[in-house]
């Protein structure tokens, strides 16, 4: 997403007389911030901040502009001068005006993801010709731009497919430049309201990539089409045109590195032949699994989380991963409800009221698996494709476990078994394989291709050869 800053007229849709000068600045990582030469309120709602949903403006060079989920955090009167304030906003429309919340509604969404091109591997350049001379001098490079085959994903009630845009630039004399710009399209069978495309679709294509690649996957272009934004042509045909959308961001994505398929965990070529299998699979297990995404893709999202929350929030991830998908309880609730009483009377009627209710909250917990059990049983699941990386599995439960113990109750009983350092990078990293192999699972691929995609995998050679890894 580019920075940009714009000098413009500005209003709220159900007072759009009193319109007022300002500056629209946007940064990918800061946000959108407007800045305005006046106010939307009165003398008398000086102290009131405002909050509103829509702003609408219009720049110097006839942008179009909706700013979304806005906030006021600032303003400002002098004496002698003038009133002035500043939003925040959340969203930011180039190209349409909503008046309405509701009006927020796109027939399909694109999206070109970092690192998207590398992933899907796929262009329409053909090297046609290439023409030399007797003299070994080049006399001829001819190179031809078709548009890709279309892939497509139907799941649900929405498909997913790649869509390109190819833009050619430079002076024609000395330069000349073409570009291929690759979009995951997003069109459900019915307008839908881009809240809910952001929280329950590009949420979860932006894991899946992020997955994929084994980095965090950013969003660097979004666009989007509304039938009531048109363009009618003289020949009597109608053109949707694009509505540019921007909103904040964690971290700029790093993209002067290429990625070469061994860096990514899996290319689009190494799952072309069930895409649409995974990507169902992928979107099926969401709900139950969405606690899991948040605390992993957490981690990739936050480079700068220091080791130890990390550590606690892949251990968290992959105890929710089983809770969620095995349960792991001792007995069914209604066996366990007759001993969790017969627990509860046990107790002495003196113990201290405090005390009491501590107890009966632990035993109310104690018919689930414990840690120990559930890494067990995930490492199970996982099957021989864990020996990889992982040489002794008891060793590294173990491991976990006193880790885990430590950094939550910080008992001095057990801090020097629990790993620091070093040692705390090479079991985080251990921690995140196993989450992605189980991940890999759930997506139904069979072992022997995850055993292929870990041996390939740069980043998990490397780790294999650490010392004393194992």
């Amino acid at each position: 997403m580019e920075e940009f800053e714009y000098n413009g007229i500005w209003w709220l849709p159900e007072n759009p007389d009193n319109k007022i000068s300002g500056i629209l600045k946007f940064h990918p990582v800061e946000g959108a911030n407007l800045e305005l030469i006046g106010s939307f309120k009165g003398t008398k709602d000086l102290n009131a901040f405002l909050q509103p949903n829509i702003i609408l403006g219009v720049t110097s060079n006839g942008k179009i502009v909706t700013l979304y989920k806005c906030y006021e955090f600032k303003s400002h009167m002098s004496m002698p001068g003038f009133l002035s304030s500043s939003f925040i906003a959340s969203v930011v429309f180039l190209g349409h005006h909503f008046e309405k919340e509701e009006d927020i509604i796109f027939d399909t969404l694109s999206l070109n993801y970092s690192h998207l091109e590398e992933w899907t591997r796929i262009t329409g350049f053909q090297f046609i010709k290439l023409e030399i001379d007797s003299k070994n001098h080049l006399t001829k490079h001819e190179i031809r731009y078709s548009f890709p085959q279309k892939v497509e994903a139907k799941l649900g009630n929405f498909n997913i497919s790649f869509d390109y845009n190819f833009t050619s630039g430079g002076d024609r004399i000395k330069e000349v430049n073409l570009k291929q710009t690759t979009f995951i399209k997003i069109e459900p069978n019915k307008p839908i309201h881009f809240d809910n495309y952001q929280r329950n679709i590009c949420y979860h294509i932006q894991n899946f990539l992020s997955l994929a690649i084994g980095k965090a996957a950013f969003p660097l272009i979004v666009k989007g089409k509304n039938k009531a934004c048109k363009t009618e042509l003289s020949d009597g045909r109608v053109a949707y045109n694009d509505i540019l959308i921007f909103y904040k961001m964690k971290h700029l994505p790093e993209l002067s590195k290429k990625l070469h398929p061994f860096d990514m965990f899996f290319s689009f070529g190494d799952i072309s032949d069930n895409f649409e299998k995974c990507l169902r699979n992928w979107f099926a297990k969401a709900e139950v699994l969405r606690p899991v995404y948040d605390l992993y893709f957490g981690t990739l999202y936050n480079p700068s989380m220091y080791l130890e929350h990390e550590f606690l929030s892949l251990i968290q991830a992959i105890e929710s991963y089983h809770r969620r998908i095995n349960d792991g309880k001792y007995l069914p609730d209604s066996d366990y409800a007759y001993i969790y009483e017969t627990l509860i009377k046990a107790i002495p009627q003196e113990v201290d009221k405090g005390f009491r209710e501590s107890l009966e909250q632990r035993l109310k917990y104690h018919n689930e698996f414990s840690l120990r059990k559930r890494l067990k049983e995930i490492l199970e699941k996982c099957g021989d494709v864990v020996n990889l990386l992982i040489q002794d599995n008891e060793r590294f439960i173990e491991d976990l476990v006193n880790t885990r113990n430590f950094l939550t109750h910080y008992d001095k009983s057990i801090e020097m078994k629990a790993k620091s350092g070093q040692e705390l990078y090479r079991l985080v990293q251990k921690m995140k394989f196993i989450l992605e192999i189980c991940f890999l699972i759930e997506l139904e691929m069979p072992v022997e291709t995850i055993k292929a995609l870990v041996s390939r995998n740069q980043r998990y050679q490397y780790l294999a050869k650490l010392k004393h890894f194992s």
